[in-house]
């Protein structure tokens, strides 16, 4: 079998890049021959079919202080609407490698949707990831400030440019509601075999938006857990991995231990502050309150360092305050051992079981969320027994061999149940 797999970036930089190379190396094994397909990057891996990769849609790369030019507001313009040279290219490695199936993994903005349709005009299947909301609204994330808003679900789009909900710009809401106007009227997405939700939850809100139930197939992400050898016991903090952004919350688990600090209890932080408005309100928080030793921001880790981090912590917490699809953080925990206390809200009410690998709180209660935490200090036995349950939880539903059994029968085109479909 042999697949194009496609996602605007070919490094890992979060979520999407992340399964991108987890699922070559897992396809790989199993003889796939797996193609990528992307934008144009210094900062990309290398691979021999990097010359068919589409342009970047600026001279600079780093987009925030892109250059103003015509050259660039052009490939502005024709990255986040459709991206003619992206089709162009794809179509001519289709015909050059003559592919089973093209999987998509995140082309808004970049890629654009133009390269479904040029697949589908060159006869091959398409498959696409589902990684967030991008499909019914133009900041992608449903928030609106640090509330839930689902206002362009039903294709409505006239609050969002009144809200400047992209980047706090009318000009880049306008061209991103264009964008989607655009793909409705041209029916592009229904270009799309099968859509692949990592979350039930991300499904039904598909299924709200007007894709058929039985276009929808449920993949949980899967992670090799076999690779990784859990640590039970656990020294005195609480950690938070991932990106300090707004949608995270990372201000609720700084603001619990508020009501912990007295405790014991550390609260570490992956990552450095920087000079963003949320950072900025971190940073306030913790001074006023005095919480410069409670509250500990390792900078950035990885490899041993990272794994060492992780293995020692009481819990994980995940206070996001938007629909989070399926963040791998949880996923890492569980294999690690450990339990994770998260908003109950999108798909972490679905994949944190409440009470058995781990603990659910109101999305922005930072109160809740200290009494939970506070359960871990009371019983200090009680993350050994949540993370064992954890891990078993994550061999029985988040492996490697699960997930990519139904992904190649979706990719093949194969019955996957009940309507042809594998949606639950």
């Amino acid at each position: 079998m042999k697949v194009i797999v496609a996602n605007y970036r070919f490094f890992v930089d979060g979520g999407p890049a992340r399964y991108l190379f987890n699922f070559m190396a897992a396809a790989q094994k199993r003889g796939i021959e797996v193609i990528p397909f992307s934008v144009g990057n210094p900062l990309n891996e290398e691979t021999d079919y990097a010359r068919y990769f589409a342009r970047p849609r600026a001279d600079t790369l780093m987009y925030s202080d892109t250059r103003r030019s015509f050259k660039n507001l052009y490939g502005m313009l024709r990255a986040v609407i459709w991206n003619f040279d992206a089709a162009k290219r794809l179509k001519k490695l289709i015909r050059d490698t003559r592919p089973d199936a093209v999987y998509i993994l995140h082309e808004i903005n970049h890629l654009s949707p133009s390269i479904i349709r040029a697949a589908r005009k060159e006869g091959v299947r398409v498959v696409h990831r589902i990684s967030d909301f991008f499909m019914f609204c133009a900041r992608y994330d449903f928030l609106h400030g640090d509330e839930i808003c689902e206002e362009c679900l039903g294709g409505r789009y006239g609050k969002a440019i009144g809200r400047r909900c992209v980047k706090d710009s009318r000009a880049a809401t306008c061209l991103r509601v264009a964008a989607m106007k655009l793909y409705q009227w041209n029916r592009v997405f229904q270009d799309v075999d099968m859509f692949v939700v990592p979350s039930a939850f991300t499904g039904g809100k598909l299924s709200e938006g007007g894709i058929p139930e039985k276009k929808i197939i449920h993949i949980a992400t899967f992670i090799d857990s076999g690779a990784i050898v859990p640590g039970f016991l656990h020294e005195k903090y609480f950690l938070f991995i991932g990106r300090m952004v707004r949608q995270k919350g990372v201000i609720y688990a700084v603001k619990a231990m508020n009501e912990l600090k007295n405790s014991g209890y550390l609260l570490k932080i992956t990552g450095t502050l920087s000079n963003t408005r949320e950072d900025e309100e971190l940073k306030s928080y913790i001074l006023e309150h005095g919480l410069e030793s409670t509250v500990i921001f390792t900078g950035f880790l990885k490899g041993r360092a990272l794994e060492e981090l992780i293995s020692r912590a009481a819990c994980v917490i995940c206070p996001s305050i938007w629909y989070e699809n399926m963040p791998n953080t949880v996923l890492e925990a569980y294999a690690y051992g450990k339990p994770v206390v998260a908003s109950r809200l999108g798909s972490l009410e679905e994949i944190v079981e409440d009470g058995y690998t781990g603990f659910l709180f109101p999305p922005k209660d930072s109160f809740a969320l200290a009494q939970q935490l506070e359960k871990f200090i009371k019983d200090e036995d009680l993350s050994e027994r949540l993370g064992k349950q954890a891990r078993e939880r994550c061999e029985e539903r988040y492996g490697e061999d699960k997930h990519m059994e139904k992904l190649i029968s979706c990719l093949k085109g194969e019955n996957l149940g009940k309507d042809g479909n594998g949606y639950e």
